[in-house]
C-alpha cells in the first residue's frame, strides 16, 4: 500500500482509533504520512475518520462471540443512532466461520437483519490491509464533494523528500511530543523554519496553526519548561 492515502490531495485525515484495537492496525495507519492517528476510548465504533465516518471492525470470531454475549446488537444500535455515518467491516475468510459453531443460515439471517432492518452496511475484508483500504474508500466516497472544506490543509510535497535528512531529524524530534505526529511536525517546521522558533513561539501563535490544538500545545510547553529534578 502507498504511504500516502489516495482519497484526497489534501491532508491530514484525522483518525481516532479505539485504544483496544490491535497494534497491527495502528501501525498500518501510522505508515500513512498524511494521516493523524489518535488513540482514545470510543463509545461507538472502533475508528472515527474525521467527523465523517464511524467504522466498527470485527473479526469473524469476535462477531460470533458478540452474538453469544449480547454485545452485537447493542453496538449496532449505538452506531445507527450516531450522528456520524457508520458501517461495519467483517474481517476474515469464509473458512473462519466453520470454526465458530454457528450455522451458515443463522449468521446470514443476523447479517441481513443488521443491513436491512437496522440499515447498517456490512462490508467484508480478508485481512487488516484490506480493512484499511475499505475504510479509506468509504471515507473517499463520503467526502469526494468536500475537498474545499477548511479543515484540510494542502500537502507539502517538497518536505517529504527522502534526501532532506535535516528535515527528517527535525520531524523525528517533534514526534517525541504527545499529540504531534509526522504531519503536525511538518506543518510546524514548514511554518516556523526551525525547532528553536517552534519551541519559543507563544501559545497564541501556535494556536493559529490549523490542526495544532490547545492540549497538544500545553503538553509541549509543559515538557519544555518543567524542571524534572524538582519532581524527584
Amino acid at each position: 500500500m502507498s504511504d500516502l492515502i489516495k482519497c484526497s490531495k489534501f491532508y491530514p485525515l484525522q483518525i481516532v482509533v479505539d485504544f483496544r484495537e490491535p497494534p497491527v492496525m495502528k501501525r498500518l495507519l501510522r505508515e500513512k504520512k498524511n494521516i493523524l492517528v489518535f488513540e482514545e476510548k470510543l463509545n461507538e465504533g472502533d475508528y472515527q475518520l474525521d467527523n465523517e465516518l464511524l467504522v466498527e471492525r470485527k473479526t469473524i470470531p469476535d462477531f460470533c462471540s458478540s452474538i453469544k454475549d449480547g454485545r452485537l446488537f447493542k453496538q449496532v444500535s449505538r452506531l445507527v443512532n450516531s450522528k456520524i455515518k457508520s458501517c461495519m467491516i467483517l474481517e476474515g475468510k469464509t473458512k473462519d466461520f466453520k470454526k465458530t459453531g454457528f450455522k451458515k443460515e443463522t449468521l446470514q439471517a443476523i447479517m441481513v437483519s443488521i443491513s436491512l432492518a437496522f440499515k447498517l452496511p456490512i462490508l467484508t475484508s480478508k485481512n487488516e490491509e484490506e480493512t484499511l483500504s475499505i475504510m479509506l474508500q468509504c471515507y473517499k466516497q463520503l467526502t469526494k464533494d468536500k475537498l474545499s472544506d477548511l479543515r484540510y490543509v494542502p500537502r507539502i510535497k517538497p518536505r517529504f523528500n527522502k534526501t532532506n535528512s535535516l528535515f527528517k531529524h527535525q520531524v523525528h524530534i517533534l514526534q517525541g511530543f504527545p499529540g504531534i505526529g509526522a504531519d503536525r511536525a511538518a506543518v510546524l517546521i514548514n511554518h516556523y523554519g526551525s525547532l528553536k522558533k517552534i519551541f519559543t513561539a507563544s501559545e497564541t501563535d501556535l494556536n493559529e496553526l490549523h490542526g495544532i490544538g490547545d492540549t497538544t500545545i500545553k503538553k509541549m510547553k509543559m515538557i519544555l519548561e518543567v524542571d524534572s529534578l524538582q519532581k524527584l
